[in-house]
């Protein structure tokens, strides 16, 4: 009697464990930290932010980082399992050793020119001009400078470039009407066309881009980064996630009003400049290793200007997630 009811209850056990090897969710966690930097950097997974659905029965627990030092010190010590951040900050710290996957581009450029002087019609039209700018040296100064060089125009000669610290103090002087002419991202570049009526986008860094490298798809700005061990042991959940991703980036595109609203809320983006700037932040999940010649040609790009900017050499294919 009690051979019969061992065996019954190891044919239980068999038929309980054998699908979940199979699955390879014997070792699922319990729970995921996923983590994203404050503006739009983390637009495409909002929904999954405001609304916590559970993932395949794990628990997703969120936390939004306002500069990305934060988040990458969460990276180094293995604390986030996921997170979107700059797809050049995930080349740097890969190149560190940080053990992390690139699974999927998010954003496709949110890099604009604004203001009030509507014979700006050209990147030609800026010569002569003062341009106010953010951050010396990073991705929007290069992409700058890239298609300032593109249109035969020298960034030190043919005009004058005016760098300020961030994003936020440009905005304001632009509003106030301190500043002609400014490259903001999204949604400060939405802020400050509510705000003054007087300015209006004059060049898409995103359109520039299409033109001069002949491509498809805009530059790859934003990504989706894993731990490297979870992609290893768990690469149905990784994938489950990359889904849910996409799912929610379509939906931020589809609900923009219901979306500004979140983002007030999560992301310290005004609810009407969320909702009007979202179909200028160019949201599109694509899998990183579907693209990885577009990452890898954007990538080098901005070596070439600067390879401070990539963590000092180009990153191997090991740094491409392949489920």
């Amino acid at each position: 009697m009690f051979k019969k009811a061992a065996l019954s209850i190891l044919a239980l056990l068999v038929l309980f464990f054998i699908p979940a090897v199979l699955d390879g969710r014997e070792d699922q966690p319990a729970e995921l930290n996923v983590m994203v930097l404050s503006g739009p950097t983390g637009l495409s997974l909002l929904q999954m932010i405001a609304e916590e659905p559970e993932l395949s029965g794990v628990k997703l627990n969120y936390s939004v980082a306002t500069k990305p030092e934060q988040l990458t010190a969460r990276l180094v010590s293995g604390e986030a399992d996921i997170a979107a951040l700059p797809t050049n900050l995930a080349a740097v710290l890969y190149n560190r050793g940080v053990r992390i996957r690139l699974a999927a581009v998010t954003n496709w450029g949110v890099m604009y020119i604004v203001g009030g002087d509507p014979s700006v019609q050209s990147w030609q039209g800026l010569q002569g001009r003062e341009l106010a700018v953010t951050g010396r040296g990073t991705t929007p100064d290069i992409l700058l400078r890239y298609f300032l060089a593109a249109e035969g125009l020298d960034p030190e000669e043919d005009l004058k470039l005016r760098y300020y610290a961030a994003p936020v103090e440009l905005a304001q002087l632009v509003i106030a009407g301190k500043v002609d002419l400014a490259t903001l991202p999204e949604p400060w570049a939405t802020e400050v066309i509510r705000k003054n009526p007087e300015v209006t986008v004059l060049l898409d860094y995103q359109e520039a881009w299409k033109r001069l490298e002949q491509k498809e798809y805009s530059y790859p700005q934003t990504c989706l980064v894993v731990r490297a061990e979870l992609a290893e042991k768990n690469p149905e959940l990784v994938g489950d996630f990359l889904a849910a991703a996409a799912a929610s980036s379509a939906w931020v595109n589809n609900h923009p009003d219901e979306a500004g609203r979140y983002a007030e809320k999560h992301l310290l983006i005004s609810a009407a400049a969320a909702r009007e700037a979202i179909p200028r932040c160019n949201l599109h999940l694509v899998p990183a290793w579907e693209i990885k010649e577009e990452i890898d040609h954007y990538l080098e790009k901005l070596y070439e200007f600067n390879p401070g900017t990539t963590g000092g050499k180009l990153p191997d294919s090991g740094l491409y997630l392949r489920l």
